[in-house]
């Protein structure tokens, strides 16, 4: 209620004779030309005061639904029986992959999604069904779903949401694919593993990723590549076959498991059941206390995009129990104000899958840094078992000179406040069967008839 008082003092304000003539107040300061209505999904409908008429509030006491229950569910067809409130001048109705509908935490933010789709994909009716079916859908079998309705009250204002969940039935599969799976090698950054599809497999689809992680990056590429099932995005992603073969997985992390995934179809093109081969690259380290040693090199003139500018050198050596270390290089200042905000992101996981988060063997690194420049370089690494060890803390400071740099004629740079970023860590570009390629959908429109 706040938040209406406020509106309205503000209508008042801005609304009264004075105010409303004056592009200025007496005091200089801007009077606003525009209103904006904002909902708590952070969108926002915008007016220009001068086309106003007037600002008025309403009330509707009831809800404002179009309740929905599924009589029957096929893939190109749903039957429903549907009943808009005595408040619900009329409705939307859309139908989207129940992941999707997941990331929704509130009505607001499900209307904006069914609004920002094309309309081919949403329906708008004003008509209750004892027995309705729905038609130019195309749902894949085996998939969940979420049938959504939007009511809309008297005054245009949608107002109300009924959500209704539901899964397509499986399809008949011929026959028992199967694709049975060998691991041939593994290595520290690669494994190969032999795969052997059965007679009643007609092609596969082989994706790997580190083991737990599959299901999350579901979640997160599914709404927006229209992912339904877990098969669907593992041919996708996936590297495709038809007979037996041995496919090896490169650029992959030291010490890691791994899950490949194996999506199948059968004879009429229908997913079976997805397998699992699971493998875990070799590991650096050991049990004990993991660290990483820091080195300062050289300090030198280097090309940073088109300039010349002071570059330092520093190198990491992790020890003999360490499986992946981090590092970072931060101004004095700013360590020494945030030091265990610093410690503990650096010693963290990805929140997911990232290339480039962990490095694993000595490397050297150049830094774009001033001279005279007081710094604090931080590392520490994990040990073979996952457990982290000690942060190493290195404080230094550039040399206040340095041949060949001439600070009047040096191009500007903005000042560095918190860290510095490496110019030769590069992320490694992931192969085939690992990362997405982006793909939309096809969509028809929807009608709902009575029956």
């Amino acid at each position: 209620m706040k938040k209406i008082y406020t509106l309205l003092t503000a209508l008042t304000t801005l609304f009264s004779a004075p105010a409303f003539a004056q592009e200025t107040a007496p005091e200089g300061e801007s009077v606003p030309n525009r209103i904006l209505v904002t909902n708590n999904a952070g969108t926002y409908t915008g007016f220009k005061i001068d086309y106003i008429d007037q600002v008025n509030f309403a009330r509707v006491d009831g809800e404002v639904l179009a309740n929905v229950e599924l009589l029957n569910v096929d893939t190109e067809e749903l039957r429903m029986k549907v009943t808009k409130t005595p408040d619900c001048n009329y409705y939307k109705l859309a139908v989207i992959p129940r992941v999707t509908a997941d990331r929704f935490t509130n009505d607001e933010g499900c209307i904006h999604y069914i609004n920002t789709l094309p309309s081919t994909m949403v329906a708008t009716l004003w008509d209750d069904f004892e027995d309705g079916t729905l038609t130019g859908i195309e749902l894949n079998s085996d998939s969940d779903y979420s049938l959504i309705t939007v009511g809309v009250d008297r005054y245009g204002v949608e107002a109300g949401v009924v959500r209704v969940d539901f899964s397509t039935p499986a399809p008949v599969i011929v026959g028992d694919p199967h694709v049975a799976s060998e691991i041939v090698s593994v290595d520290r950054y690669s494994f190969k593993i032999k795969f052997t599809p059965n007679d009643d497999v007609t092609a596969y689809y082989l994706c790997a990723g580190e083991k737990g992680t599959m299901q999350q990056q579901y979640e997160m590429f599914a709404p927006m590549m229209g992912f339904s099932n877990f098969s669907q995005m593992i041919k996708m992603w996936g590297i495709e076959r038809y007979e037996e073969n041995e496919v090896e997985w490169n650029q992959m992390l030291p010490g890691t498991e791994y899950e490949v995934f194996i999506a199948m179809t059968d004879i009429n093109g229908n997913f079976a059941p997805y397998e699992v081969c699971e493998v875990t690259t070799l590991g650096f380290g050991g049990p004990g206390e993991a660290s990483v040693a820091i080195e300062i090199g050289d300090y030198f003139m280097s090309e940073w995009d088109g300039d010349m500018l002071p570059t330092q050198t520093i190198s990491y050596i992790p020890n003999d129990q360490a499986n992946g270390y981090r590092m970072e290089v931060y101004r004095a200042s700013y360590y020494a104000e945030n030091a265990e905000d610093c410690k503990a992101e650096l010693c963290s996981d990805p929140w997911m899958p990232t290339s480039g988060w962990f490095q694993y063997e000595p490397a050297s690194f150049d830094y774009p840094i001033m001279p005279g420049t007081a710094l604090t370089i931080i590392a520490a690494a994990k040990n073979g078992e996952g457990v982290w060890g000690p942060v190493t803390e290195l404080n230094y400071t550039t040399p206040d000179t340095l041949e060949g740099y001439d600070p009047e004629a040096a191009p500007a740079r903005p000042s560095v406040r918190k860290g510095y970023a490496p110019k030769n860590m590069k992320a490694a570009s992931l192969p085939k069967g690992v990362l997405p390629k982006f793909e939309a959908p096809a969509k028809s429109a929807l009608e709902l008839r009575a029956n």
